[in-house]
């Protein structure tokens, strides 16, 4: 093939097309065969005079299982799709006695409908030129369709629901997890604070004049990476390159009392916990001694509830924590010296947390990564890639 052809069939036509991963792909297909294979079995089971799975069926499993984050692909687009195709295609075959101007009043009936009731879901259209081409319908006829239509379409979203959420584990319908910032105050977490707004892209959509396949949500998850990679690639610092290596360690049956000196000798705030073989099992933090004091009784000051926790009970038997296993976090966010520091930046700041274990492919820590070394890298890169422009005169 010619390259001039081959650069124009890549520019003009294989350009801007949806490409999915292999492990997507898998998915995909294996949720549209549980998905159509459900919806036949439980329309075989009804008792009706027609269990058909309708055509359009097949493109809305495409939309539910390929695009499953789109807005075209949320609960309200595809029940509303059906309902106003079924109404425009009934309407349409019923009233307008040629099938060629039927077929097209309805479909574009179909479009306007969707979008005026924000529900647009193309195999809407498909449904709707189905139903004329199909017609005319007397009025019991009107009524088993429209059966049909109602059992097909909430077999469709019921199977594709359970067979997103439960087999295939992804967030459908999709939305943003419902997760304030950690603080409890009604700041957004500092990543989130010199960011896109829902202003900005209302702003943004609205310029663009025309329907924009990509929830609000996802635009602000592909601005942030977008930033992410930029940072990346201008200071290209992984945690490797500035992770403290002497890390202080404890054991499961280390004492509370031994653990908190080694927190106080080293001036730091947490230990990570191993195991026999120095692989990570827990993190025990200042604020984990804390939580076993609270709530005692006031009239105690907080030195005296923490002597009395980090001192030995005597004997086989005790009332309180006396090793470490028992107060530390068990579930602990790590990274591995080759995690990037733009992702580590956006971790630490979603998740409130400021220190993180670093580990290697066996999960032993290898280093420990604090906010006081991302300040000073930062401080550092940004210093020197200022001493590296030319003066302004």
């Amino acid at each position: 093939m010619p390259s001039y052809l081959r650069n124009w069939l890549h520019s003009r036509v294989l350009s801007n097309t949806l490409s999915l991963s292999a492990a997507e792909r898998w998915k995909a297909s294996l949720g549209a065969l549980l998905c159509i294979a459900a919806c036949g079995l439980l329309l075989r089971s009804l008792p009706l005079d027609a269990h058909w799975l309708l055509a359009p069926v097949g493109a809305s499993v495409v939309i539910l299982f390929v695009q499953f984050h789109s807005p075209l692909a949320q609960p309200w687009p595809v029940l509303g799709s059906y309902l106003v195709a079924t109404l425009a295609g009934l309407a349409c075959s019923h009233w307008v006695s040629q099938p060629a101007l039927a077929a097209a009043l309805a479909v574009a009936l179909s479009i306007w409908l969707m979008a005026w009731l924000n529900c647009v879901h193309p195999p809407g259209g498909a449904l709707a030129l189905l139903l004329v081409l199909n017609g005319p319908y007397n009025t019991k006829e009107m009524l088993g369709v429209s059966e049909l239509i109602a059992i097909n379409a909430g077999a469709l979203l019921v199977a594709a629901l359970v067979i997103n959420r439960l087999i295939l584990r992804r967030n459908f319908p999709f939305g943003a997890a419902a997760q304030g910032p950690s603080h409890r105050t009604k700041d957004q977490p500092p990543i989130e604070r010199m960011g896109l707004t829902h202003i900005d892209l209302e702003s943004a959509v609205k310029g663009l004049n025309t329907f924009v396949d990509v929830q609000e949500d996802e635009l602000v998850e592909i601005y942030n990476l977008a930033v992410d990679h930029a940072f990346g690639r201008h200071v290209g610092l992984t945690c490797a390159d500035i992770m403290s290596r002497d890390v202080v360690t404890a054991h499961f049956d280390t004492e509370l009392a031994m653990a908190w000196q080694l927190l106080r000798k080293h001036k730091i705030k947490s230990l990570p916990v191993i195991d026999r073989f120095d692989r990570l099992i827990g993190i025990v933090t200042v604020a984990d001694f804390l939580r076993q004091i609270d709530g005692q009784p006031a009239p105690k000051d907080l030195a005296t509830l923490l002597q009395a926790l980090l001192r030995r009970t005597p004997g086989h038997h005790a009332d309180k924590p006396e090793v470490v296993g028992q107060i530390m976090t068990p579930e602990v966010f790590t990274a591995t010296p080759q995690t990037p520091l733009s992702e580590l930046i956006r971790q630490i700041s979603q998740r409130a947390i400021p220190h993180v274990p670093i580990i290697d492919a066996r999960r032993k820590v290898v280093g420990m990564v604090t906010q006081s070394d991302l300040l000073v890298a930062l401080y550092k890169s940004i210093a020197l890639d200022q001493a590296s422009r030319p003066a302004v005169p």
